[in-house]
């Protein structure tokens, strides 16, 4: 009976531990962002923060929130012989989803006549299912919308772990 016992115990073990080494599932993704400008939970230093749901190809992506922080800009994107309209930025990215969350390092270019921008998102963290995701890059572009705020298309590859 305790021999019985213990090789269920012995084989329950495992089979779990062989789920938990499971490597993450790397894929690309396709995803848009209606983005907003927001004041809730804003902690930029310059006051500028976006937020916005992800409708995505992924589905452990899609539904999720999308919280962009800036931390600086500079006009003519610190090069005196560009347009004073474009302006570089920096800032950082909290994804929340079901699935868990992810932040990105961003750097971006936000043209100020148009409005549009163009910046580019690595993932420097991740956890639960994004876990396996750090350096992982993420292209995002958006266009200004009447009324205010941006519709962003969001393209990169995301590693989830299964």
């Amino acid at each position: 009976m305790k021999t019985a016992f213990l090789s269920t115990l012995i084989l329950a073990l495992s089979t779990s531990a062989g789920f938990a080494q499971q490597p993450a599932q790397c894929r690309n993704f396709e995803a848009t962002i209606a983005l907003q400008m927001t004041k809730e939970g804003c902690l930029s230093q310059i006051d500028l923060c976006t937020v916005g749901t992800v409708m995505s190809n992924e589905p452990a992506l899609s539904g999720a929130t999308w919280l962009f922080t800036a931390h600086g800009m500079a006009e003519t994107a610190g090069l005196p012989s560009l347009p004073k309209t474009l302006q570089s930025y920096a800032g950082t990215v909290l994804v929340t989803a079901k699935a868990g969350t992810f932040t990105t390092s961003t750097a971006g270019v936000y043209e100020t006549e148009s409005p549009a921008f163009s910046q580019l998102d690595k993932i420097v963290k991740g956890t639960d299912r994004f876990s396996n995701s750090t350096a992982r890059l993420i292209f995002l572009t958006g266009v200004g919308r009447q009324g205010g705020g941006f519709d962003s298309h969001a393209r990169g590859e995301l590693c989830v772990n299964e």
